[in-house]
């Protein structure tokens, strides 16, 4: 076997910097399915302002999200493309928004069908919801994954799924619900959807089935605002408005109530999640 060549003076054996850039953002990407986690953010949205505000650490408001007479109804946040969607009201569409530019990538009509073909409806429940606390909720999820949104349908007990880009996929029918869906979020590290529950002066936090059932249920220990949640599941922390509206709730697993962080607001919408480092397009 001839012997290891050395270097000349002046040489080195590292790959150029370059190569060695894209080798570390491959692996991180991990064959761009991931992104890198950051810190973890709160997102919401006030009655009065335009923009979508930024509550983790340094945060920054991201302006310009929403136009004169219009109102964020619903809010998430994809960790993986750094994405806010907004439902806004009365358009009814899904604004994409660019984080922390603000850049608006795109408007999705909102498709929530009414009669549908038995396959594309799961469950059993008919007609509209009891009477909840509060006006009927109009929340927003997304499950990073496959980037799948879940709307709140108007009939306050069932929840439409939808593609990235809009295109209607189901429509679940909760069931086993006391009152009316008055939020969704998802946990991300869980792969369950998650939904408030607000009846009779009391709100619950109910894990979802993928037929709608629902599966385990956490009652908040604090009074609400019952129109939107948020969840941080790296912390597995919920996120809903206190019931004067200006201040957003923080409750562990048990319901407890464990901080609260102040608004510029009354709120209507919230979402939490992890800042990305590294995006995925």
């Amino acid at each position: 076997m001839p012997p290891l060549t050395r270097p000349r003076r002046g040489e080195t054996t590292r790959k150029p910097r370059r190569a060695w850039l894209s080798a570390l953002v491959a692996v991180a990407l991990g064959g761009g399915g991931c992104a890198t986690r950051g810190p973890n953010h709160v997102y919401v949205t006030t009655v009065d302002r335009f923009a979508v505000q930024d509550l983790g650490p340094a945060g920054t408001a991201i302006p310009n999200a929403l136009k004169p007479g219009e109102q964020a109804v619903g809010l998430a946040y994809d960790f993986n493309t750094d994405h806010l969607f907004v439902r806004v009201a009365p358009a009814q569409v899904i604004r994409v928004i660019e984080r922390p530019s603000g850049k608006i990538l795109r408007e999705m009509p909102l498709a929530l069908p009414d009669n549908l073909p038995k396959d594309k409806v799961v469950g059993t429940n008919t007609g509209p919801a009891e009477a909840g606390n509060g006006a009927p909720s109009a929340d927003l999820a997304i499950r990073s994954s496959d980037r799948h949104l879940f709307a709140v349908h108007p009939d306050g007990r069932s929840v439409v799924e939808l593609t990235l880009y809009g295109e209607f996929v189901r429509r679940v029918e909760v069931q086993g619900i006391a009152g009316r869906i008055a939020g969704l979020a998802y946990d991300q590290r869980g792969n369950r959807l998650l939904a408030l529950f607000a009846a009779a002066g009391r709100a619950q936090v109910g894990a979802l089935a993928p037929e709608g059932n629902v599966t385990h249920c956490i009652t908040l220990g604090a009074a609400v605002a019952p129109v939107s949640l948020g969840y941080d599941s790296d912390a597995r922390r919920h996120f809903v408005p206190l019931a004067d509206g200006r201040a957003l709730g923080e409750f562990d697993t048990t319901g407890r109530l464990v901080a609260t962080h102040p608004a510029d607001g009354v709120i209507t919408a919230v979402d939490a999640g992890p800042r990305s480092f590294l995006r995925v397009f």
